[in-house]
């Protein structure tokens, strides 16, 4: 008959074996967590329904607007966003549309008036949230249906540049929404 003493030392054996077999297992891939910023989602829903997700997606895949902790710094970051964003894009708009006819330089002249709208804005934001939010306001006036009846008159339909006027017109709803939620007096 086996002693205890054998009894614990085939215990311990098989506890040492079964720890050891689960330590060379691999260990499952952790499902990363999305954890939602509530500033940007509120303000995003003011956005409209049409631009809530493509607004969430611009302003959490930016380091200074994803980690912005009030409407005030998020508005900083978001209109500084804005601004880059929009020269770059009004470049690329302008060597797209270069060979094309002159209508479309309305479409150009939206996205510089929209850069500095939103560079105004973007300066106004500490001492006049109130001004701000109509500078704000005033970078989508008319102009992005101007433009894309100017593209269309013009025969112009490049996936490109109808993306691009998509980002703007989001661009301008968030400025908006990120300078309506400042408050109006500090």
């Amino acid at each position: 008959m086996a002693s205890l003493n054998d009894w614990m030392l085939l215990m311990t054996l098989f506890l040492s074996l079964s720890l050891h077999i689960a330590s060379e297992a691999p260990s499952p891939t952790p499902t990363p967590i999305f954890v939602s910023n509530s500033l940007i989602e509120s303000t995003c829903k003011n956005t409209g329904k049409l631009y809530t997700i493509s607004c969430m997606k611009i302003l959490e895949s930016d380091p200074e607007t994803a980690s912005a902790s009030n409407p005030l710094d998020l508005a900083k970051a978001a209109l500084n966003l804005a601004v880059k964003d929009t020269r770059v894009a009004g470049k690329k708009l302008r060597v797209l549309l270069k060979s094309k006819s002159k209508p479309c330089e309305i479409c150009v002249n939206w996205y510089d008036m929209a850069v500095g709208q939103f560079s105004m804005s973007s300066k106004e934001v500490d001492e006049d949230p109130e001004t701000a939010n109509y500078d704000a306001a005033l970078a989508n006036s008319h102009e992005s249906a101007d433009c894309e009846n100017a593209l269309a008159s013009a025969g112009i339909h490049l996936p490109q540049i109808e993306a691009m006027i998509q980002r703007l017109k989001c661009f301008c709803r968030i400025a908006y929404a990120v300078t309506d939620a400042l408050p109006q007096e500090f």
